[in-house]
């Protein structure tokens, strides 16, 4: 199972020698592809060739560019998915409004669950409230009560009159993050066969990633976690992108199992397929928030 990011932020050219990632820079560093599950790229200064492209494809390896503030501006996803690729977009596209409206019960439930075990971790005291609120989201949450809980998490989280819209180094940090996962989530969508601009709730004519904004929802909280304990920040750094980078490996508790944060969107999206083939909401496996702890690898 793959299990490294490789973050290159410094002038350098990328080959492939042996089925190896070969990084070239002052000195040479080669990494097995078998072990890689994401390459980023966050400097203008380095080169690649098509072959390492296709490579990367061959071994589902998830591809982030990052622009020149140092936010992924492209996600490089394998073309090659589910191997019964059409059935599995004919599920999706067939399912029925109140299936739909079932599991954005679900997933906004969770999502409200994980924002009251982050502010828990965090120790504030509105926790309480917040959880509370996921008893409250009705079948296709027609009361928004996803939002009205976002509010109160954001809040508590970074001060009264925190703004999500506000350019500064939280809202950086948090878009930063959010970016990383969403693009974790959106590959493991796609191997499992479904079209990622046909979402669940999500529904933006110009968001080509509708689905994977569904399933991120219960892991912004893991950003929020991290940001939060970090706070206040005046200048958003290289050493924060590297830690949100990391969130990729840090333990999540999904189906009762303690699984690296990549892990457990695979067995999301697994879920959610299993789910589509049976009509069935309930088979929908969501991921909980744990404390910040890197997953150890057997």
């Amino acid at each position: 199972m793959s299990w490294r990011t490789v973050v290159v932020s410094n002038p350098a050219r990328l080959k492939i020698e042996d089925d190896q990632l070969v990084i070239m820079q002052e000195d040479s560093v080669s990494l097995s592809l078998e072990d890689i599950s994401t390459l980023m790229i966050d400097s203008p200064q380095v080169t690649l060739s098509s072959a390492l492209l296709d490579r990367l494809a061959q071994h589902d390896i998830l591809l982030l560019v990052c622009d020149k503030h140092h936010l992924p501006s492209m996600a490089g996803l394998p073309f090659e998915g589910h191997s019964r690729l059409l059935a599995v977009q004919r599920l999706q596209l067939g399912m029925s409004e109140p299936f739909r409206k079932r599991c954005w019960q679900r997933i906004a439930r969770r999502k409200i669950e994980n924002q009251a075990r982050c502010l828990e971790l965090l120790g504030r005291p509105q926790a309480a409230k917040v959880r509370a609120l996921a008893d409250r989201v009705r079948s296709g949450d027609p009361d928004n009560i996803e939002s009205v809980a976002a509010r109160e998490h954001f809040d508590a989280a970074f001060g009264p009159g925190f703004e999500r819209r506000r350019e500064d180094p939280i809202n950086s940090a948090l878009n930063y993050g959010y970016a990383i996962l969403r693009a974790s989530v959106a590959r493991a969508l796609t191997m499992h066969g479904f079209l990622p601009a046909h979402g669940v709730h999500h529904h933006s004519e110009l968001n080509r990633f509708n689905l994977a904004d569904d399933f991120l929802e219960p892991l912004r909280p893991l950003v929020d976690l991290y940001v939060a304990r970090v706070s206040p920040i005046s200048e958003f750094t290289g050493d924060h992108r590297r830690q949100l980078v990391g969130l990729l490996h840090v333990e999540a508790l999904i189906d009762s199992k303690r699984q690296a944060v990549t892990r457990a969107v695979e067995v999301m999206a697994a879920s959610y397929l299993s789910a589509c083939h049976a009509a069935d909401p309930g088979l929908l496996i969501l991921p909980e928030l744990l404390q910040l702890k890197p997953h150890s690898y057997e």
